[in-house]
């Protein structure tokens, strides 16, 4: 999925699963401040999502700006191909072919930062980086998505 937001407006979008007698809240897949996309993947066994505006503080305004969802084929995804480097900011979602090593680092103000892979094939994301680290090297298992989540600037090259 790819979300838009507003001008000045912060969003939080969550996965919700809702069957007949239960709505179920997963956990956060992002939190957008501003005008430009972020892609998120939307955890197996979710259905839809919930999206909120964030007020700064509790007495403030929530603003006006509209906000933006739609569903992204894998062919529209960024690919990290062979000895290719990608850099970019906050949260993004990259499509991976075949199994390698990937770089990765957290830059400037960004000291924490995961990945997360999910299989082309469905089933649940497993997460790739440890806690605390702000570089170093991943295997990725294979063809699939990979899920980049920090504040900050970032980036990969696959080896």
């Amino acid at each position: 999925m790819q979300f838009t937001g507003g001008l000045t407006t912060s969003f939080e979008v969550v996965a919700v699963r809702r069957s007949t007698t239960r709505k179920e809240y997963g956990g956060k897949l992002l939190h957008a401040h501003g005008p430009g996309a972020r892609r998120v993947l939307l955890p197996a066994g979710y259905d839809r999502v919930e999206v909120t505006r964030v007020k700064p503080k509790p007495s403030s305004g929530t603003g006006f700006s509209r906000w933006r969802l739609r569903t992204v084929e894998a062919a529209e995804l960024p690919a990290l191909a062979d000895s290719d480097t990608m850099s970019g900011r906050n949260e993004d979602l990259v499509y991976f072919d075949g199994h390698a090593r990937v770089s990765y680092a957290w830059l400037g103000a960004a000291e924490h930062g995961e990945l997360h892979f999910t299989s082309a094939s469905g089933g649940t994301a497993r997460r790739l980086t440890r806690q605390g680290d702000i570089r170093g090297e991943v295997t990725v298992p294979g063809s699939g998505f990979l899920a980049i989540s920090t504040w900050g600037r970032w980036t990969l090259d696959r080896r």
